[in-house]
């Protein structure tokens, strides 16, 4: 799905005790969130945003991976469990490298 229809829910580690069915977890889904999945997680980002429409590609692009970060790192998500999550938005499997699993092309090289 484009980054502008997917909404990442996730409940930070740290917060087990508030949420210890979801902590450590992360979700994609479409936007607009009609089965009210996201509701099971602490925070959200992504389509979640009103300002994310307004962003530049560039900015969108930007944000994706901040996003990642701030997952991992500050709220401590294994960084695979996050990479698996995100394989569903587009632009994310289309800009991490090549020989990753899951990495797309966009426009797929030619073959000889």
């Amino acid at each position: 799905m484009k980054q502008t229809e997917a909404l990442i829910a996730w409940t930070p580690v740290r917060w087990a005790e508030l949420k210890p069915e979801t902590a450590g977890q992360v979700v994609v889904l479409a936007a607009p969130d009609a089965s009210g999945e996201a509701k099971r997680y602490m925070m959200r980002a992504g389509a979640s945003s009103s300002a994310l429409a307004a962003m530049s590609e560039e900015a969108r692009i930007a944000r994706l991976f901040i996003d990642f970060q701030t997952l991992v790192v500050r709220d401590g998500i294994d960084p695979q469990v996050a990479h698996r999550a995100f394989l569903a938005i587009d632009e994310y499997r289309f800009r991490i490298a090549p020989d990753t699993e899951g990495a797309e092309f966009e426009d797929p090289p030619e073959e000889d």
